[in-house]
């Protein structure tokens, strides 16, 4: 072939051709990807399963507990009326088998509410689905005006997979006859952005402390909760603030 001097050249590659190689190949980077994916898939089933076992395990623990607790009640008042009636005791006595009844009522009402609690968690088709705020508690501290909170965040459904987001919690009030709302970072020390960051498959419980300031009087707390994802949701709900005989009994 004649070549004009100072033309553009092209170069020319030769490559073999084999379908059959390029074929297999593919099937074979498949296959990888295939497997990956199964692996993936039965790990998160076993994860789901044991994590669906321990919480079995604590409900069967908590209805032996509420068993127990509710036929010591039971035991205690047929003990009290022997006693009265028989008058082999006096009525100090009497008043301290009726104090440890008292107290016995009260954990037979903590163990209800936590097997409702679990439940719950265990038969979702009975509950609307979806991530709830299933409680706020507040209680006092050893200091004035310092308060211990504890917020229970649940997911109802099938729990196959991991919810995260942020939960804002505010606490509103009055000072000087005004309404005032103060978002916890401004209460706790130990938070530092607007919103506390969660993350479970379950149940989470976000806890801590916080110091309302002088002269303010809280009314309500408010919880409002954002997830991110496909599902994204956003959940927002208002608590009264707890008299201080409802303080004292959760303590």
């Amino acid at each position: 072939m004649t070549v004009v001097k100072g033309s553009k050249q092209e170069r020319l590659v030769v490559v073999s051709h084999d379908p059959v190689a390029r074929f297999w190949k593919r099937v074979i980077v498949l296959a990888i990807m295939v497997g990956l994916g199964v692996a993936g898939y039965w790990h998160g089933i076993s994860k789901s399963q044991q994590a669906q076992s321990a919480a079995n395990a604590e409900l069967v623990e908590l209805r032996q507990q509420l068993k127990t607790a509710k036929s010591t009640v039971s035991s205690n008042n047929q003990r009290v009326a022997m006693l009265e009636k028989g008058g082999e005791v006096d009525r100090k006595a009497t008043e301290g088998m009726r104090q440890t009844i008292v107290d016995l009522r009260g954990q037979i009402a903590v163990l209800q509410e936590e097997v409702a609690f679990y439940k719950g968690l265990m038969a979702p088709a009975s509950r609307k689905q979806g991530l709830r705020i299933q409680k706020v508690d507040i209680q006092t501290a050893l200091e004035d005006k310092r308060y211990r909170y504890k917020v229970m965040l649940t997911q109802v459904g099938s729990n196959q997979t991991y919810i995260s987001g942020l939960a804002a919690v505010n606490v509103v009030g009055v000072t000087a006859g005004k309404q005032v709302t103060y978002p916890i970072r401004d209460l706790d020390s130990e938070v530092q952005d607007y919103g506390i960051k969660f993350r479970f498959r379950y149940f989470q419980e976000i806890a801590g402390e916080m110091v309302l300031p002088e002269g303010f009087v809280p009314e309500n707390i408010e919880v409002v909760l954002q997830s991110k994802g496909a599902k994204a949701a956003r959940v927002e709900t208002t608590f009264p603030w707890p008299s201080q005989e409802e303080m004292n009994v959760g303590q």
